[in-house]
């Protein structure tokens, strides 16, 4: 079996070389067998070799006749680089450099990947020549999961919020919801202001329910005492944020010391 599927891939491979070789630059109808092509290459079941070379082929006829089409041409180096022997240096390294070359116009969230990937299979990280593109991918990642990760957090928020105020859910249900957003509401995500401010109100929603509703007095002081803590870290935050900014920051400081004042003084 696995001679006769090498043998129809290199049939297969032959038609389409010859295929693509009468395409002019330019000429839109060679899409169609570009992208077949590459969908035909990555499902067959022959080595990997077999099927890098057949897609440095896809490659080449690509940059041939659309020579400005970096977008498709990084898409299909993608499926390259899933091809290649991790060990394999130079090869890792040559992809590395095509995406570089062909990121013009292109997402960094595309071609900054191929160099990601490559950058991560490195073993000389410290020589790595594209460093500056994997540090900004990075970044790029980075704020991408995290603004996903507040959207997923948002609705669950949402959710808690809308049981809070339903008048079957009892109160240590309402507890044990407030202590869910709280351990939703987090700095990396929200950033400290927003995340502590929140956590302030759900601290107060939740010592009001310990008061009217379970009349535990002791439960509602301990809310209150963490509600005043995150008040504090929510204030320093800002401080923080302005100087940060150059801004002046006295009379703010003097606020948070006045208010926040400690018997140790370790207010900070």
């Amino acid at each position: 079996m696995a001679d006769f599927e090498t043998t129809r891939f290199d049939i297969r491979s032959g038609e389409f070389n010859k295929t693509v070789s009468e395409f002019i630059p330019g000429d839109e109808n060679a899409w169609s067998l570009l992208d077949s092509r590459q969908f035909e290459i990555m499902d067959s079941v022959v080595d990997n070799s077999r099927k890098a070379k057949a897609m440095d082929r896809v490659l080449l006829e690509m940059s041939r006749i659309f020579p400005r089409s970096d977008t498709a041409y990084c898409q299909a180096l993608q499926k390259r680089l899933a091809l290649t022997d991790k060990k394999n240096t130079a090869e890792m390294e040559r992809i590395a450099k095509e995406a570089y070359f062909h990121r013009r116009d292109v997402d960094i969230m595309l071609y900054g990947k191929i160099i990601y990937d490559v950058y991560k299979a490195s073993t000389d990280k410290n020589n790595f020549p594209y460093k500056d593109i994997v540090k900004f991918y990075r970044k790029r990642q980075l704020a991408e999961e995290n603004a996903l990760g507040r959207e997923q957090r948002q609705e669950d928020l949402s959710r808690i919020d809308f049981d809070l105020e339903q008048p079957e859910t009892d109160p240590v249900q309402k507890l044990n919801k407030i202590e869910e957003a709280l351990e939703l509401l987090q700095d990396k995500y929200f950033g400290p202001v927003e995340a502590n401010s929140a956590k302030k109100r759900y601290c107060h929603t939740a010592a009001d329910i310990c008061r009217r509703e379970l009349f535990d007095i002791d439960t509602a002081a301990e809310y209150l005492g963490r509600a005043k803590e995150y008040e504090r870290r929510a204030e320093k935050a800002r401080i923080q944020w302005a100087k940060r900014r150059g801004m002046p920051t006295n009379k703010q400081e003097e606020a948070y010391k006045q208010k926040f004042r400690t018997d140790t003084g370790n207010e900070y």
